[in-house]
């Protein structure tokens, strides 16, 4: 199942929520629902593989925005 990241378009905050069926969004800080909806590359290493992470937490893996990563 992806996991969606929203950023409000009203105050730029960026953040990750769980939604169940039929529920809406909101910004946690405004309280806004005009969110751009992203899709958060979440991912675990592969057995055996190496374990770094895929992002570096400034938004620079060009996989998301920096608001994101924070």
């Amino acid at each position: 199942m992806p996991i969606y990241g929203y950023v409000c378009n009203k105050c730029g905050h960026g953040f990750e929520t769980l939604l169940y069926a039929h529920e809406t969004a909101a910004c946690p800080s405004c309280e806004s629902t005009d969110l751009d909806q992203q899709l958060s590359l979440i991912a675990k290493p592969a057995k055996g593989g190496p374990d770094v992470p895929m992002c570096d937490g400034a938004g620079g893996c060009g996989r998301c925005s920096p608001d994101l990563c924070a």
